[in-house]
C-alpha cells in the first residue's frame, strides 16, 4: 500500500506505544537503548549537580542554580518520554516549554544575584544606564535612548522575563481545553484553528521575555566575566533556539510533507519523533 493512501498516513495521529516498539527493527532498537541511556546520564549528572550547589553555594541562590541547572535534564526526559510514548507528545512538549519559560525568568533573577542582589546592582549602576537598542527585538534600532538604571527599570525588566513564566502555563492549560473539546490541533495551521493564533501569541511573549534578557546581559557581562556568563548566555539562548524554533521548523517542514509518512508514522508525528531524538 502506497504511503499516500495508509490508513495511518491519512488519518495523521501518533501511533501508540506498542506499535512503535513493535516496528523497531535492530538499529531502531539500539538507537532507542542510547538516547534512554544519555537521559538517564543527563538525570544522574543533574542530582550530582545538585548535591554540588547544595554543598558549595550560598542558600539564596540554590533555588535558582537548581532551577537553571535543570533546564537540559527536563528537556531530555521529557523528550524521551515523548519517544517512547508518541501520543504524549503534546503534552511533554508543553512541560517542556512552560518548564524553560520559567528557568528564563530565572536567569534573569540569577544575573541580579551574581551583582550582589537588587540593592547592591542599583547601587553599583545607578549612575549607568540601560542599553535597551539589543535583541531579539531592537538590535536594528539603535537609534533608541538609553534608560536610567532605577527601581522602575530594573521591575520592568523582572516583568518582562514574568510574563513569559505566567503567561505560558496559561496558555497551554488553554491548549489543553480547547484539544480536549476538540478545537486544538497542531497539525492545523489554518487561520480558523486555535493553534496558530495561540502559537504566534507565545512566540510574541517569548521574543518580548527574551529582550530584557538581553539588556540586562548587555550591562553585567563584564562585571560577570569571571563568573563566566558569556558562555552560561550563549549556551541557554542555544537551548532556547534547539527546544522551540527547530520543533517550529521540524512541524512545519512535516506539515508540508517533506518529512515522509513512514508507518506506523505518520508525517507531523514522525517530525516530533525526529525533533525528540535530536534534543536528547
Amino acid at each position: 500500500m502506497e504511503n499516500g493512501t495508509d490508513p495511518v498516513c491519512t488519518a495523521n495521529e501518533p501511533p501508540f506505544s506498542h506499535k512503535i516498539i513493535g516496528s523497531l527493527d535492530l538499529t531502531g532498537i539500539f538507537l532507542f537503548a542510547i538516547l534512554t541511556l544519555m537521559t538517564l546520564i543527563a538525570n544522574l549528572v543533574f542530582v550530582e549537580e545538585v548535591f554540588y550547589i547544595y554543598r558549595k553555594t550560598p542558600s539564596s541562590k540554590r533555588t535558582i542554580f537548581i532551577w537553571i541547572n535543570a533546564a537540559a535534564p527536563v528537556i531530555a526526559t521529557t523528550s524521551c518520554i515523548g519517544m517512547w510514548v508518541p501520543r504524549s507528545t503534546m503534552f511533554t512538549d508543553f512541560t517542556a516549554a512552560v518548564f524553560f519559560a520559567i528557568v528564563i525568568h530565572k536567569f534573569m533573577l540569577m544575573m541580579i544575584k551574581e551583582c550582589g542582589g537588587q540593592k547592591l546592582f542599583l547601587s553599583r549602576f545607578e549612575n549607568d544606564r540601560f542599553k535597551i537598542s539589543t535583541g531579539p527585538c531592537c538590535c536594528c534600532c539603535l537609534c533608541l535612548p538609553y534608560v536610567h538604571i532605577t527601581r522602575r527599570t530594573l521591575f520592568l525588566l523582572k516583568l518582562g522575563t514574568f510574563q513569559l513564566a505566567f503567561l505560558r502555563p496559561v496558555l497551554m492549560f488553554l491548549s489543553i481545553v480547547l484539544w480536549t473539546n476538540g478545537n486544538y490541533n497542531l497539525s492545523d495551521l489554518t487561520p480558523n484553528g486555535a493553534a496558530i493564533w495561540i502559537n504566534c501569541f507565545v512566540g510574541v511573549l517569548t521574543i518580548i521575555a527574551l529582550w530584557p534578557i538581553g539588556i540586562m546581559f548587555q550591562q553585567v557581562r563584564v562585571l560577570l566575566n569571571c563568573k563566566k556568563i558569556i558562555p552560561k548566555f550563549a549556551l541557554y539562548e542555544f537551548v532556547l533556539i534547539l527546544s522551540q524554533l527547530q520543533a517550529a521548523i521540524i512541524n512545519i517542514v512535516a506539515l508540508q510533507g517533506i518529512i515522509p509518512c513512514a508507518p506506523p508514522l505518520a508525517s507531523s508525528a514522525r517530525g516530533a519523533y525526529m525533533n525528540q531524538q535530536l534534543l536528547i
